[in-house]
């Protein structure tokens, strides 16, 4: 998950930067319900998948870092909250019949390139076994 959001974060920074810009944080406080209003906003269309929960954990993680570098750590966990309980509420029956967390890993699973690797140098000493195998027997 963490290497899911954070090439999103990355890739969308400034839309965060600018969408947090909006949000007027100095004048909430230690308030971070408005992350529930911001995730609602998120899926009203009633459009669920695991890029538009990927968006708003990438969303969290940039208003989590905003709060760090504005000395409003302690927000930083309230924000975490407001979106676990935003999708174990809101997007529980999407999350279940979605196969939950194994269903993120296998959305975005990368092939293991060394794995990869192994398995066709494996192969090639096979083929080149196989082949000495069948000079020897020719000879």
């Amino acid at each position: 998950m963490k290497r899911v959001v954070d090439n999103v974060f990355w890739k969308y920074s400034y839309t965060y930067k600018g969408m947090i810009n909006r949000l007027l944080l100095d004048d909430r406080g230690d308030d971070v319900r408005f992350v529930s209003a911001v995730a609602k906003s998120l899926f009203a269309d009633g459009t669920v998948n695991w890029g538009c929960i990927v968006s708003l954990l990438a969303f969290g993680a940039a208003l989590s870092h905003h709060l760090k570098d504005k000395g409003n750590e302690n927000c930083t966990e309230l924000v975490g909250e407001e979106i676990s309980v935003y999708l174990l509420t809101d997007q529980r029956d999407w999350l279940i019949k979605n196969n939950s967390w194994d269903g993120f890993v296998e959305f975005f699973r990368v092939a293991d390139r060394e794995s990869t690797f192994t398995n066709v140098l494996l192969t090639i000493a096979g083929f080149a076994g196989f082949g000495a195998i069948l000079t020897l027997l020719i000879m």
